[in-house]
């Protein structure tokens, strides 16, 4: 990676202890006059050229002005705010068509969240380089100490049902949602400071206060990402789902075929809401109109009163409908993007293994591959559980000297060459080789293979015995088998990486059995609550760009952290829940309650590298290989698309990278 990558990908690089945005005059005006926050190409210096047909006259969608015009819709000046936000982008684009992807089915709502649901209060751009304001126009510290907050929304915003969006809205969600000890037992950590929820409090229709009970370094790092669903929900809609609102909630709930609100809550509102409740309004740029189940597609179409516009003042996005086929074998994914079906694949089947494939198809399919920065440090993490509710295998696991020596038994090597295609290098739960945070000692530790040194481990961790078949026992006499959950369709390399592990394993005396399961069924297994895997795989979040955002893998942060969640559940509910964990964890969740209670930044980096070096030496789980470089597969016709963007979870890749200015140039 470049040096100036580097630079783009420093988390919060410009941002300084007040991170003050859009508190000054000087931005409004700036939003208010066309000037822009983004670039869709890193070193553009504007987006006003077109390489299109689009008509520059053309203020909206055709399919709005037909909606205006036979007086279903107001026209376009009462449909978006006084202060929309302006997205740049490399060309201006036309509107219409319908861009086509794939969903592989229940367990897979992130696809559509990916592409749609990145709509924070603030905003990273494409480069992960800064935080712009979003549905916020501004926010700005308030005190000295990090305790106030002052939030302005845009005047004249309204949801995709054509009602206000004011700060009704956001009071509603923090005190009456995430306020509500049912649906959230324990309150977000970027709303929250020791356990207590901030209190929100309307100035007007577009200004509110949000108060903490002390200083906090994580309320603003917070605001540019989905960690949480974002900071407002639809009052005028969703009141209806709460028990302090409805007094006949009971009956809808009885209705809809469920036990509890909360059920019902989730299925129609929270993350479910987006792709199966086509009444709910909404702030994205696209809305649901054939929800999942329905037909082998999950449809969504332009939100007429969508905020942001072009730098022509043109309202985005670009494209009328987006249509996520429901695909469940990646196989049929990989050829019906060779066949040139989907205009966008960035999901399921774009693996390295595929990635000739692809490029064989270019031509034929009228396709080609889009490069983009791995923010993830591992292609596959091994998390054996060591919060175990079998109390043997609990102390057995969370043996240092056990886990050293699978790690000994395993060929990298091996493996990468046979299912990464020689992408990748050997290494363990540690930042990426560009991070900022970056140990080699630490990505390499116990990664040589070397089946000597895996039997002395694994003897030294008190595994002397063995049955018939040659597999070490535990000290009761019965053979120790570990399970490995192994979530289906979603990295095809992972089966089979899996089965290699295991055939490895046997070498050293473990038998190991491949669990391959749906991934719904691996996110309910794994939680702190149901606790009941043995061992879970996963891929190497927050390598780069995302360390102390999402450190599941180095201190037990949530329940992504397969390997203990329920020392998680301690370190999310201070104490009050979940499982106090070994001393070495208790030690990194006391650090990280310092590190969300301290405002400025270069403590909380101070902070952060001690929940590391602890990490390093506790040797927590095993990694596999450092990760390739993730690519998505586009039809040459989508346009706007930027190359190299990080590709992360935590800001929703590709929702950072601006899919409302991509467009469909037709004949392309």
């Amino acid at each position: 990676m470049s040096e100036a990558m580097m630079t783009q990908l420093s988390p919060r690089r410009t941002l300084g202890r007040r991170s003050v945005l859009g508190g000054g005059a000087a931005l409004a005006a700036a939003t208010a006059t066309g000037c822009t926050f983004f670039s869709t190409e890193p070193d553009a210096g504007g987006g006003a050229g077109s390489g299109t047909d689009a008509d520059l006259d053309v203020m909206e969608s055709p399919m709005l002005t037909e909606r205006v015009d036979a007086g279903e819709l107001p026209p376009l000046e009462e449909r978006i705010p006084s202060d929309p936000l302006v997205v740049d982008a490399a060309e201006i684009g036309s509107y219409g068509g319908t861009m086509r992807s794939v969903t592989i089915g229940p367990g897979d709502r992130t696809s559509i969240l990916r592409l749609i649901g990145y709509e924070p209060g603030l905003r990273r751009d494409a480069m992960l380089e800064s935080t712009v304001p979003n549905v916020f126009s501004a926010v700005e510290q308030a005190d000295e100490d990090g305790m106030v907050y002052t939030i302005s929304l845009r005047s004249g915003m309204k949801w995709s049902d054509g009602e206000p969006f004011t700060a009704d809205d956001v009071v509603f969600a923090i005190e009456d949602v995430y306020g509500d000890e049912e649906l959230h037992p324990s309150p977000p950590g970027w709303l929250s400071i020791g356990g207590e929820k901030a209190i929100a409090e309307k100035v007007d229709d577009v200004t509110v206060t949000l108060t903490f009970a002390s200083p906090t370094g994580l309320f603003m790092p917070g605001l540019d990402r989905n960690m949480d669903w974002p900071p407002y929900f639809p009052k005028h809609y969703c009141q209806d789902f709460l028990p302090a609102y409805n007094d006949d909630l009971d009956a809808k709930v009885e209705e809809a075929g469920m036990e509890v609100w909360t059920d019902l809550w989730n299925d129609q509102i929270a993350i479910e809401g987006v792709w199966k409740n086509v009444e709910l309004p909404t702030l994205f740029g696209w809305v649901c109109t054939t929800p999942l189940g329905e037909t082998g597609s999950v449809v969504l179409e332009r939100n007429p009163y969508f905020w942001k516009t072009d730098a022509q003042g043109r309202q985005l996005p670009y494209v009328d409908t987006l249509s996520f086929e429901v695909v469940a074998d990646p196989e049929v994914i990989t050829l019906k993007t060779t066949d040139g079906e989907l205009d966008i694949m960035f999901r399921h089947a774009n693996s390295s293994s595929n990635k000739p494939v692809f490029a064989d198809a270019a031509e034929s399919g009228g396709i080609r591959l889009v490069d983009t920065t791995a923010t993830s440090m591992n292609s596959m993490c091994i998390a054996l559980n060591l919060a175990h509710k079998d109390q043997a295998k609990a102390e057995l696991y969370r043996n240092k000297d056990f886990r050293i020596g699978l790690s000994h038994a395993i060929n990298r090597e091996e493996i990468i060459t046979a299912v990464w295609q020689r992408q990748g290098e050997p290494w363990q739960w540690a930042p990426h080789a560009d991070s900022r945070f970056y140990d080699e000692e630490f990505a390499k530790q116990y990664t040589e293979f070397d089946v000597d040194l895996a039997n002395e481990h694994l003897d030294a961790a008190g595994l002397t015995e063995r049955d018939s078949d040659g597999f070490r026992t535990m000290p009761d006499g019965d053979t120790l088998t570990i399970t490995l959950d192994t979530p289906n369709a979603i990295f095809p390399e992972w089966p089979p990486a899996a089965s290699m592990i295991s055939t490895m394993w046997g070498e050293v005396g473990i038998r190991m059995s491949v669990n391959s399961l749906d991934r719904t069924l691996f996110y309910d297994r794994k939680t702190a609550g149901a606790n009941e895997i043995d061992a879970g795989m996963w891929g190497g979040d927050g390598g780069l760009a995302v360390e102390d955002i999402d450190p599941r893998w180095y201190m037990p942060f949530s329940d992504e952290s397969v390997w203990a969640t329920p020392w998680a559940a301690y370190y999310n509910s201070r104490g009050e829940g979940g499982e106090e964990p070994v001393p070495a964890a208790l030690e990194q969740i006391e650090l990280m309650w310092q590190h969300a209670e301290t405002p400025d930044e270069e403590e909380r980096t101070a902070i952060f590298q001690q929940v590391l070096d602890i990490a390093k030496e506790e040797f927590w789980g095993i990694g596999l290989s450092s990760s390739p470089n993730p690519y998505w597969v586009v039809k040459n016709r989508v346009r706007n698309i930027i190359e190299g963007v990080p590709d992360t979870w935590v800001y929703m890749t590709p929702g950072h990278a601006n899919p409302e200015t991509w467009f469909l140039a037709e004949g392309a």
